[in-house]
């Protein structure tokens, strides 16, 4: 009878597991389609200023980030994290599927695609907040930066298996008609709503009713920012989480802020256009999810994992050094290459080892802070990158800009050294969660 149960909590772990790695695969669909499609579409075709478009696609994120906390709470104490992904994934899906048969004539009509577009991108966020929040669930008893990893590298070949039903629906071979950039989302928000339901039925990932309010320590009492003040000096006290996150944002200005600018620059030295360059951004591509597919086998301690991440931040700040001197073809080929490596392998790890500062049912709130931290990182670096090339001129403008970014990312060594996580092997929940997750299905 116990290996009978054994054998079904193994069984509903892979499949919860399995649900949580096929919605990393399909939502980088969206997140590939934003750049390369919405993007142009919006400024050059509908006439958008990009500066319009890019203060709307701030508050976007900036909603985002200020919200998340308290959704996170809501979400975690409330048991809702399932209602929150299931709300947010389908009025995502729905209003990116809308975006290219929304009136686009007039002023009006422009500025509500504008404003429907920008809803979509934070129903599109909040919706991977709170599937980041169900990867110690999805993790179970195995190690989570491993799981993090992987799911991380899977997003990336997803990212390239959403860009190729993108291409052949937008080139009218599909539905007679249905061609431009403006129809791009539409195959990304089917491509994003499929991948997700497997999460959506998924009850493992999810918390149950009948688990009690929090698993790990006191409840926290008063009012609601009281509560993630607590739980946040928890966190500091124990892990040093604040040194943590102060690391993260250097490495995540410096990571966003290079791949922002990386065609450009690219173009710049080199002057690759069409096919050549799509070739040398999908070797990127590969060689990120490379990066996060090796840590996913490694399989790190918490010891090692922190040991990645000093290790490879600092040789990413090497060959980011490195990428902003190289003018040959095959050198900046291989200097893109590496940075994909590098960022694929420090992204993931991060994301892993962060979850387990926080306690188990206080997940949502984590990583809504996380998000915080992430979005305004992602300001910084993408205004410095032009800054710096600014202030250098001439032909080393986004040379400049790339060397910016090395310095940033060597910044953030020693704000990670201080950060401490317990040495012992660290997975998923707790033995005492994981029976209570599995132990809820088997009714």
């Amino acid at each position: 009878m116990q290996t009978r149960r054994k054998t079904e909590n193994d069984s509903s772990a892979r499949a919860s597991r399995a649900a949580w790695y096929t919605y990393a695969f399909g939502n980088t669909s969206v997140q590939y389609a934003i750049p390369y499609y919405l993007t142009p579409y919006i400024v050059t075709d509908l006439g958008v200023p990009a500066l319009a478009f890019g203060l709307a696609s701030a508050a976007s994120s900036w909603a985002i980030g200020l919200s998340g906390p308290f959704i996170g709470v809501n979400a975690d104490e409330k048991h809702r994290r399932r209602h929150w992904f299931i709300f947010a994934t389908l009025v995502a899906a729905i209003l990116l599927a809308a975006l290219g048969f929304l009136p686009h004539t007039g002023t009006l009509a422009v500025v509500g695609v504008l404003f429907a577009a920008m809803l979509a991108n934070y129903f599109f966020q909040l919706s991977g907040l709170v599937s980041n929040a169900s990867m110690l669930r999805a993790a179970g008893d195995t190690n989570v930066v491993s799981v993090s990893s992987l799911g991380m590298g899977l997003s990336f070949i997803g990212g390239v298996f959403g860009i190729g039903v993108i291409q052949l629906f937008i080139s009218g071979r599909v539905i007679s008609g249905m061609n431009g950039r403006g129809f791009a989302l539409a195959p990304a928000a089917i491509v994003f709503l499929l991948f997700a339901l497997p999460s959506i039925f998924a009850r493992r990932l999810w918390q149950n009713q009948e688990e009690p309010a929090t698993s790990s320590g006191a409840t926290p009492e008063g009012p609601v920012y009281r509560r993630m003040l607590a739980l946040w000096r928890e966190s500091s006290q124990e892990h040093r989480a604040g040194w943590f996150l102060a690391g993260y944002f250097a490495l995540n200005s410096a990571v966003m802020g290079l791949t922002l600018y990386l065609i450009l620059h690219i173009q710049a030295v080199t002057s690759l256009t069409g096919m050549r360059l799509w070739a040398v951004l999908l070797g990127v591509v590969l060689s990120s999810a490379a990066g996060a597919g090796t840590v996913a086998l490694i399989r790190p301690s918490n010891r090692l994992v922190r040991r990645i991440i000093l290790v490879v931040l600092a040789l990413w700040a090497l060959n980011a050094f490195a990428f902003s001197l190289v003018t040959a073809v095959p050198l900046v080929v291989v200097c893109s290459c590496l940075h994909g490596l590098f960022s694929g392998a420090l992204v993931p790890a991060v994301r892993g080892a962060f979850a387990q500062m926080f306690r188990p049912d206080y997940q949502a709130l984590a990583f809504g802070l996380f998000g915080v931290v992430q979005r305004v990182s992602q300001g910084l670096g993408a205004a410095l990158s032009p800054l710096a090339g600014s202030a250098a001129g001439g032909q080393h403008t986004t040379a400049a800009g790339i060397a910016a970014m090395g310095i940033l990312a060597l910044i953030g060594i020693p704000l990670f050294a201080k950060w401490r996580l317990s040495s012992n092997e660290t997975t998923g929940l707790q033995p005492s969660e994981a029976s209570v997750a599995a132990g809820k299905d088997l009714r």
